[in-house]
């Protein structure tokens, strides 16, 4: 039932939008090849009086054929927002469809802090944007029941996220829950589909698929496309090792850092801080003390980079994880430059548990938020 009335959901939207008009897509073209860009653009004429001055475009592109989907999302300002997605050569010849759903707010950040004994009426909390140098810093008032709702802010790719109470304390007792509506299922105000091939016109002409069948469903009908019965074997990797694969991406895959285990040996929990930690461990790596009394790691007089989750830091801030959060540190000599931002004079790259990796402690405090799409994005 659940099911049937979110289809329902979905085709009393597009009724509403094609009777309407009040959602009006125009593409570049409707036939593409490997290495081609979409450009789309969608406009909402009465965005005023649909009371949609604050939207966001869900753009989910879906295989017609093999049920797979990509999804994608937009600010849309004074009703209307204007992007693009190259077609990458890992997307398979055949026919799509675009479907575009208008979800009324923008982004927002909203959460509650666990076990919340009413000793704190604020937080404070940090927001990095993904390859962005600069950081902002906000406070964010705590209800009685624990629950916070931060500031609207636009940002594109993902931010890093840092909670900490008022006051400063050596080990930050916070325990927080986040979600972002823009995350949760939601029923479009507007919707339409159009439909595209990407590849040979001629042979997808002589493998037709019949598009008028196509209905957008929800998530549960999708096939989620397992192979039974596949035994994989291969050499043994460690925890740390699977958690490399899995979490490191671009230049942070590099294969000649120093690796540090936080998963399976206790040392760097046990250490009082991770450069510390990392002291006597690496040739030419000094800690120092700055003119604030803070702990620096330099190489060479030169003052290294700091990342979490791959996120830029400033040089200091790596405190603001504690030791038993870290699953890995990856430590980068010179001449490394991992951001345009680099210098070359190396870097550490500290890593926090999640997913599998998660530890059992409930005191969560930092995390990783995806935000909008890039309006120039590639499909892949």
């Amino acid at each position: 039932m659940r099911t049937l009335f979110f289809a329902f959901c979905f085709l009393s939207a597009l009724t509403v939008a094609n009777a309407s008009d009040s959602l009006q897509v125009s593409l570049n073209t409707t036939q593409f090849k490997t290495g081609d860009t979409i450009d789309f653009k969608c406009v909402i004429p009465e965005f005023e009086s649909l009371k949609l001055l604050n939207a966001t475009l869900n753009v989910w592109v879906e295989d017609v054929q093999r049920t797979k989907r990509w999804k994608y999302r937009y600010p849309i300002i004074n009703g209307e927002v204007s992007a693009s997605l190259v077609i990458s050569d890992k997307i398979p010849d055949g026919r799509y469809a675009l479907n575009f759903m208008v979800q009324r707010g923008f982004f927002k950040v909203m959460g509650e802090v666990l076990d919340h004994e009413k000793r704190d009426t604020q937080l404070t909390y940090m927001m990095i944007p993904k390859n962005k140098k600069s950081s902002y810093f906000d406070v964010a008032k705590v209800n009685s029941d624990g629950s916070f709702r931060l500031k609207s802010t636009l940002f594109a790719d993902s931010a890093f996220f840092i909670f900490s109470p008022p006051r400063k304390v050596r080990n930050n007792y916070l325990a927080i829950h986040i979600e972002t509506p823009l995350d949760s299922a939601f029923t479009p105000v507007l919707y339409k589909t159009n439909f595209i091939t990407v590849g040979d016109p001629k042979m997808l002409t002589r493998n037709r698929t019949d598009t008028s069948r196509y209905l957008f469903q929800s998530e549960e009908l999708l096939d989620p496309g397992l192979l039974p019965n596949v035994t994989v074997t291969g050499k043994y990797k460690s925890k740390m090792q699977q958690y490399d694969e899995e979490y490191s991406r671009g230049l942070f895959q590099r294969d000649d850092a120093y690796m540090f285990d936080g998963i399976e040996s206790d040392q760097i929990a046990r250490s009082i801080s991770v450069l510390r930690f990392l002291e006597g461990k690496i040739p030419g790596l000094m800690i120092v003390m700055n003119g604030a009394g803070q702990e620096v790691a330099k190489w060479r007089n030169e003052i290294m980079e700091i990342y979490i989750d791959e996120f830029r830091m400033d040089s200091t801030e790596y405190s603001v994880v504690s030791p038993t959060e870290i699953a890995m540190i990856k430590v980068y000599r010179p001449p490394a430059q991992l951001s345009s931002f680099s210098g070359g004079a190396g870097a550490i790259a500290i890593y926090t548990k999640k997913g599998n990796y998660a530890s059992n402690s409930r005191n969560r405090h930092n995390f990783i938020v995806k935000g909008y799409t890039n309006i120039e994005s590639v499909w892949q």
